[in-house]
């Protein structure tokens, strides 16, 4: 695979009020956050600083950011990097407003055709008890918001992925990598906590330089089954990786961090959360200086 991704990622946590250490950091998010506004000037002040690249799930808020961004004519200056699905906001939708409010809001402005296409293909699935078409489905709705947009990869969210992965469902990621890659002319990528044994399970399955979005940090946070095992592989097996998780939830000061991770190989693409100009400065900074 061709991994000619962004060196640095925005990443999205922080619009939607995620830390993985502290409640309090979390509730501060989305207070900030809650404004249109200070999710545009992080983003701004990136582009300003030559950072392009934007990870987004397909999360509610998502398609309020996506708005605001073409509201603004920036959003053709950004490289999206999906990571779908989001399951929780289906099941949440469906609760809220019943089926046909959720199907309303999914396919929102899309043309008839392309609504009948996706459902029969969905449909189908269904009736043929086919994983493939149903995943096929899922992508292609989950989707829809990104039409029209630059969109270089798109990742298969961990929860996902390490769950096919625990299955041994060769056929859902082999289904996934012709996909995106067919129908969206996109890198097919994959969020994971299992790097060691995801990659080695490729090497297996013949698929050929995946690309992989893992934890990669100085003191193991998220890094299974241990920090050890994942630098082993990845010093091993050809494979791109974009670094998450690389201050440990904030556990880390960045310039260790960053110093660590330019020791490490195939390390592509770094995706960092920032949420103040002073923050993205020294993040954006470091990682030129030590990883690039």
């Amino acid at each position: 695979m061709t991994t000619n991704i962004d060196p640095i990622v925005l990443g999205h946590n922080q619009f939607f009020g995620v830390n993985h250490l502290s409640q309090d950091a979390a509730r501060s998010r989305v207070e900030k956050f809650s404004q249109m506004k200070n999710i545009g000037d992080v983003i701004k002040y990136s582009l300003d600083n030559n950072v392009k690249g934007m990870m987004l799930s397909t999360h509610p808020k998502a398609k309020d950011i996506l708005s605001y961004l073409k509201n603004e004519g920036l959003a053709d200056e950004i490289n999206f990097y999906p990571m779908l699905p989001y399951a929780q906001g289906y099941v949440r939708k469906a609760n809220e407003k019943g089926v046909m409010g959720l199907f309303n809001e999914i396919f929102g402005s899309v043309s008839t055709s392309k609504k009948l296409k996706i459902l029969f293909k969905g449909g189908m699935g269904v009736l043929q008890q086919d994983i493939g078409k149903l995943l096929s489905t899922l992508i292609d709705i989950e989707l829809i918001p990104f039409n029209d947009l630059n969109v270089k990869a798109v990742f298969f969210h961990n929860v996902f992925a390490d769950l096919a992965l625990a299955m041994d469902a060769e056929e859902i990621f082999g289904t996934y990598i012709d996909h995106v890659k067919d129908e969206y002319d996109a890198i097919p990528s994959f969020g994971t906590f299992n790097f060691a044994r995801m990659v080695m399970k490729f090497d297996e399955w013949g698929f050929k330089k995946p690309l992989i979005m893992a934890s990669f940090n100085k003191v193991g946070f998220q890094m299974n089954p241990s920090k050890e095992e994942c630098e082993r592989v990845l010093n091993e097996y050809d494979v791109d990786v974009m670094a998450m998780s690389t201050l440990a939830a904030g556990y880390l000061k960045p310039k260790e961090a960053y110093e660590y991770l330019g020791t490490l190989p195939n390390i592509k693409s770094v995706v960092v959360g920032v949420s103040t100009k002073e923050h993205a400065d020294e993040t954006f900074g470091l990682i030129r200086k030590y990883c690039l």
